[in-house]
């Protein structure tokens, strides 16, 4: 394997990791597509749908 195939898939991994973790620790949640984001524009980002609800968080 060569270096950089090496670097590709680790900052692959990385990326993943991150929006993995982005997304557990969201505040809101589409209601059609489920995806979770912690900005609310009015839509959701990945989808367009108006049905976006606050994540309800168990403290």
């Amino acid at each position: 394997m060569g270096l950089f195939e090496k670097f590709g898939r680790q900052v692959e991994q990385f990326k993943q990791t991150a929006k993995e973790t982005a997304e557990e620790n969201a505040t809101y949640r589409c209601q059609d597509c489920d995806a979770r984001f912690n900005t609310h524009e009015g839509e959701c980002p990945e989808c367009g749908a108006k049905e976006v609800t606050p994540v309800e968080t168990t403290e």
